[in-house]
């Protein structure tokens, strides 16, 4: 289901009725985008909850976040979501949402054969994503 693309410009990225994020591999800036970070907001909309219902809530607060920005952005800087207590599949986050309010991310980790990765093993907050099995595009 996933797609890798190598190449994309800007103007590549308009929606035209995607409802499935972007996800740029590699730190991409252009002129004409709007790049957002987002952690230090979702951090404060997490920390308002008692930590027992973060989990619970996480995707809530990421659409309450989201929902504040513009149509198209690219956000950046959501580790927050990786937390190890929180236990959920960011990338399923991320493809729900982006079903609602179209965006695109800029990952913050790595990417290789496939595979989307968030931190390095054997660490607590590291995550594996096989991109084959979310409705994504990657481009590296």
């Amino acid at each position: 289901m996933g797609k890798i693309i190598s190449r994309i410009s800007f103007a590549d990225t308009q929606r035209n009725g995607l409802m499935k994020p972007i996800i740029y591999c590699r730190d991409l800036t252009e002129p004409a985008m709007e790049v957002r970070s987002i952690n230090i907001e979702l951090a404060k909309e997490l920390e308002t909850l008692r930590p027992k219902r973060r989990t619970m809530q996480l995707e809530a607060c990421f659409n309450h976040v989201l929902d504040g920005l513009p149509d198209n952005v690219v956000i950046k800087d959501f580790d927050v979501m990786f937390n190890p207590a929180y236990k959920v599949d960011v990338l399923k986050i991320l493809v729900t949402a982006c079903k609602r309010k179209p965006f695109s991310v800029i990952w913050p980790g790595r990417y290789e054969d496939g595979k989307l990765f968030y931190a390095e093993e054997g660490y607590p907050d590291y995550k594996a994503f096989n991109i084959n099995n979310y409705d994504v595009t990657c481009v590296i």
